[in-house]
């Protein structure tokens, strides 16, 4: 029986492919490296496609195209927010390195793209694409030793050609720090994803449709965008959040879609907060 690829080692083994050719230039540009790649290694069905299209319901699609034996890859254009074209780019190609042997159809919600989506192989390209795109070693460089706030991470979303939710929750999966990102919609709950030292004072506490707590910046934008430090956090107090912790909150509000998210910084009884993992899993590909 042959055993599933690892999102992480392939996307990690590209990442090093894409650096031995170009250094330590970022973005790396998903569309490209999924192209000349696949026609490299599978000559007789690459990926012979790749457009942008407003497809209702879906952000991106892979499809084989069976009579010209080729894989078209489609993707969704955010003008304003280019960096969240490349990352859906680059979860399609996840689906082409690890599944395409699976089905001939890929269509993806903006669920599917952020890795909230309950389905496997959805959560896999998900992985594929924040390794490929956000190496952790560099992402640790940049934030080692500065404290975290919106601009910081909005930067490295910059570099890595992501948008800033997908910098946040990559951020999130390293860090040694207690934290959570609540996205909120219509002053509901509608997903979280905690750091792995927050989760035990998240689970029980959080929970998809409930209100978001009335005090938070989330639902106060009016506040939120008054204040001059809301993007660096606001101290909020024991009892704010249902974690019953004070946190640092900071926000990202939109009008256009009455949605927010908010980066919680919990404030954990004697926590130190290094930035660094315990190890370099781009150089250091992980045994799993």
């Amino acid at each position: 029986m042959i055993e599933p690829l690892s999102p992480a080692r392939e996307a990690i083994k590209l990442a090093q492919l894409w650096r031995a050719v170009h250094g330590l230039t970022f973005p790396i540009n998903a569309g490209a490296l999924a192209q000349e790649w696949s026609r490299n290694v599978a000559p007789e069905a690459p990926i012979g496609e790749l457009h942008a299209e407003e497809l209702k319901g879906f952000e991106g699609g892979l499809f084989w195209l069976k009579e010209r034996k080729v894989w078209a890859l489609l993707y969704h254009p955010h003008p304003d927010v280019p960096g969240r074209s490349n990352f859906t780019v680059a979860h399609e190609f996840g689906h082409y390195v690890l599944h395409r042997k699976l089905k001939e159809a890929f269509q993806c919600s903006q669920n599917a793209t952020l890795g909230i989506t309950g389905a496997r192989i959805e959560r896999e390209a998900d992985q594929f694409a924040s390794y490929l795109l956000m190496p952790i070693d560099d992402y640790t460089h940049q934030v080692r030793g500065r404290r975290i706030t919106l601009d910081l991470l909005g930067e490295c979303a910059d570099r890595y050609g992501v948008s800033l939710t997908a910098a946040i929750l990559k951020w999130l999966e390293f860090t040694d720090q207690a934290a959570v990102a609540v996205m909120g919609r219509e002053g509901m709950l509608h997903w979280w994803k905690a750091s792995g030292s927050a989760k035990k004072y998240a689970f029980g506490m959080l929970q998809e449709g409930m209100e978001l707590p009335s005090d938070s910046l989330a639902v106060n934008p009016g506040i939120a965008v008054s204040m001059a430090d809301y993007r660096s956090g606001v101290e909020q107090p024991e009892g704010v959040w249902p974690m019953k912790l004070p946190v640092r909150e900071m926000a990202v509000l939109s009008d256009r879609y009455d949605m927010s998210i908010s980066l919680l910084i919990l404030d954990t009884p004697g926590a130190e907060h290094p930035d660094a993992p315990d190890e370099d899993m781009t150089t250091t590909p992980p045994t799993f």
